[in-house]
């Protein structure tokens, strides 16, 4: 775990700290090393799910009455932290949920307005212009709308059919998740805000860049601050609070490229795919003296053992099942870089992890030399 941390903070960091040198990019391409830095930090975690091929060690126990210990506060710690992460990250995803609730409950009372466009517009209950959905995207404005000048609609409805030309909707998904995933860690939340301002100006650059006229954009863009009360919806709305003032500032600014390239947008994906790629095997990159078992690398061999302890908390409540380990028998016989491939909590990893420790092997050998073999140990607790 401390591991998938140091991956995910290092990517997170490299993406904003690229940002300021970006200043001369267009916001599109800003954006895009934003939402891949998100969606490489969701596809990081799956790295840990691959154990390393190795030999495989097994071993049995059977709880009984003189092997049954208490659950030290050190043990329980671990159970204690992913109840947390559970929790916190099962509140975020429910928002993610309410807030896809929340726009359906919406549509049933809302009216279709006829824009030809190629998604459907609705007048709803809503404050400010919002697209949301993924397979089938909608746009909801004001029901103040139906009085707005043509060049406000016109403005509103450029803005949010950008979002869907651009597949904000996923994106902006992307970022709902990983806070919920990292929703402790502050890098990840300020890189998703980062996003979305990134979003909303490369949809302002793109409504400017077809033709229409910074001022009366803006007019529009004051217009719905006036409205905004609420933006718990999810999907990409026109306006946000802390935006606003940036926004609107940098629709008068001539220097700013606002039509991004093909090269920079394929220069930019390729950047943040290699990066999210060397991040994901940097830390992981195994040592060059540790061997796997097969051909010439002989298998260590287990010379003295001890049985792990069932914890109290694991016999109560009558946990049984395998806990897998991963680690490296080096040439002085002992197990390092003890790590817990398969969880069976109730502070049965650590009783397995405190035992391999104390366990003794003959070492792997390569061409009759002593060489560092990685394992894999499987730990079976049994209830009699």
């Amino acid at each position: 775990m401390i591991v998938l941390l140091l991956k995910v903070t290092l990517l997170v960091a490299v993406a904003l700290a690229i940002q300021p040198l970006m200043r001369r990019s267009s916001a599109a391409v800003r954006h895009l090393v934003c939402a891949l830095a998100l969606a490489g930090i969701i596809l990081l975690p799956f790295t840990l799910l691959a154990p390393p091929s190795a030999g495989a060690f097994k071993i049995d126990v059977t709880t009984s009455a003189l092997r049954v210990a208490g659950v030290s506060r050190r043990s329980a710690l671990p159970n204690l932290l992913f109840w947390i992460w559970t929790a916190g990250a099962a509140l975020l995803l429910a928002r993610i949920a309410s807030g896809y609730y929340a726009v359906a409950r919406i549509l049933r009372s809302a009216t279709v307005l006829p824009c030809g466009r190629c998604a459907p517009v609705y007048l709803a209950d809503v404050s400010v212009p919002v697209v949301s959905g993924l397979l089938r995207p909608v746009v909801l404005l004001p029901r103040a709308a139906d009085s707005w000048s043509d060049e406000r609609v016109t403005a509103a409805l450029d803005h949010e059919f950008a979002h869907i030309a651009r597949h904000d909707l996923w994106t902006g998904l992307a970022g709902h998740i990983a806070c919920a995933i990292y929703w402790f860690h502050p890098l990840v939340w300020m890189l998703t805000s980062r996003s979305r301002y990134e979003q909303e100006a490369a949809c302002d650059d793109s409504v400017l860049s077809a033709g229409f006229a910074a001022a009366t954009y803006a007019d529009a863009l004051v217009a719905a601050a006036r409205q905004l009360t609420s933006t718990r919806l999810i999907g990409c709305h026109m306006l946000t609070g802390k935006t606003f003032k940036s926004r609107v500032a940098r629709l008068f600014d001539a220097e700013i490229r606002r039509i991004p390239s093909r090269l920079g947008i394929r220069s930019a994906a390729a950047a943040s795919v290699i990066a999210t790629i060397a991040i994901g095997l940097l830390v992981a990159a195994p040592q060059d003296d540790v061997y796997k078992v097969g051909g010439e690398v002989k298998s260590p061999s287990v010379q003295y053992r001890v049985d792990p302890e069932y914890t109290t908390e694991a016999h109560d409540a009558k946990v049984a099942g395998t806990v897998v380990l991963s680690c490296v028998i080096g040439t002085d016989g002992k197990a390092h870089d003890i790590n817990v491939v398969k969880h069976l909590g109730s502070g049965l990893d650590e009783k397995a992890v405190e035992a391999i420790q104390k366990w003794s092997f003959n070492p792997g050998s390569k061409n009759g030399q002593l060489v560092k073999v990685r394992a894999q140990i499987e730990v079976n607790f049994r209830l009699q």
